[in-house]
């Protein structure tokens, strides 16, 4: 268990080097005339259409040259988009909307990727011992839940899925606390917590760690499949750059519908784009739902429910949060 745990570790400089050797798609001959870009991510399977766009010459069709920067979870990544060190960044919906909530220039310019749309399967699911007595999200009142972030949009997801299933004020009656995606497994073999979520490939490293899913909470919220990020930049940003903008959602639209297209290339190019992640685990997990469109309408859910959990105050203007390419 520990050597797999390890092997599947996704330390952000082991990640930051395999990312790197992945953008040399791009020919060096082009890089002059190439405008270099930034983009903070994280090193998860929902990603792999960036990967596509910056392997197959998508971005540099574009005229971009893009440098990929990881980073442990959104907030971090809406942090350095806002001060001006990361062009662009991917993040899950509800730190994009706290932070539209408090007046920071940020502007969602594509879909990441979806939630489950069926309930056997999923890209993101919540994981117990294999031992354990918790059969379902209704068992977890009292217990101990992780969430890779707090405020974010896992941790709005558990509350959600959690008050859907029965469970009232779940905020106060499930406690959830911050635990990084790669160490969710071990941690709760140990014991040390009762359920934790996980997203691919670690919903696969729990299968074959004697754990097992007991809900895909996305679903529990939106069975038609909430957005759960989206690829952002700065309003200023934006307003100086709209056609390098523009072109940036192209190319990552094209790695996503190509991704649609090739879910065995979605799983062979995984264990390229991180390689902490062996093909066996690629081959074996559940692939994300990526919808390649974006409208204001995709945030509304989201926000209803940031409000409802007191993450935000009030609702932000989410027509000046969406950018739609061309406007």
């Amino acid at each position: 268990m520990r050597t797999l745990h390890q092997a599947l570790k996704l330390s952000v400089a082991t990640s930051a080097m395999a990312m790197a050797l992945a953008a040399t798609g791009v020919a060096q001959a082009q890089d002059a005339e190439l405008r270099h870009v930034v983009v903070g991510m994280q090193p998860i399977s929902t990603l792999i259409p960036a990967y596509f766009a910056q392997e197959f010459g998508w971005f540099a069709e574009e005229g971009l040259k893009v440098e990929f920067k990881p980073e442990v979870g959104g907030v971090d990544i809406v942090t350095s988009v806002v001060a001006g060190d990361f062009d662009f960044g991917y993040s899950n919906q509800t730190s994009l909307l706290i932070a539209a909530s408090r007046g920071l220039p940020v502007v969602a310019v594509a879909n990441g990727f979806v939630g489950e749309t069926q309930n056997e399967t999923g890209n993101n699911a919540i994981v117990v011992r294999a031992d354990s007595d918790i059969q379902s999200l209704a068992d977890l009142e009292g217990r101990r839940v992780s969430s890779n972030t707090l405020q974010n949009f896992v941790h709005l997801s558990i509350l959600a899925a959690l008050e859907n299933n029965g469970i009232e004020n779940p905020a106060e009656a499930v406690e959830i606390i911050e635990v990084p995606f790669p160490d969710v497994v071990s941690l709760v073999a140990q014991g040390q917590v009762d359920a934790g979520w996980v997203v691919e490939p670690f919903v696969a490293a729990a299968l074959a760690n004697d754990l097992r899913v007991i809900s895909y909470p996305v679903y529990e919220v939106d069975p038609n499949g909430i957005m759960f990020s989206a690829y952002f930049t700065n309003r200023n940003f934006l307003e100086e750059n709209p056609e390098l903008v523009d072109g940036f959602v192209r190319a990552i639209y094209r790695g996503q519908q190509y991704a649609i297209d090739n879910p065995d290339e979605v799983r062979a190019a995984f264990p390229k784009f991180n390689s902490n992640v062996s093909q066996a685990i690629a081959d074996s997990f559940y692939l994300p739902e990526w919808r390649p469109s974006l409208t204001p309408e995709d945030f509304q859910l989201g926000a209803d429910l940031a409000i409802r959990y007191g993450f935000m105050p009030s609702m932000p203007d989410l027509e000046a949060l969406v950018h739609e390419p061309g406007e």
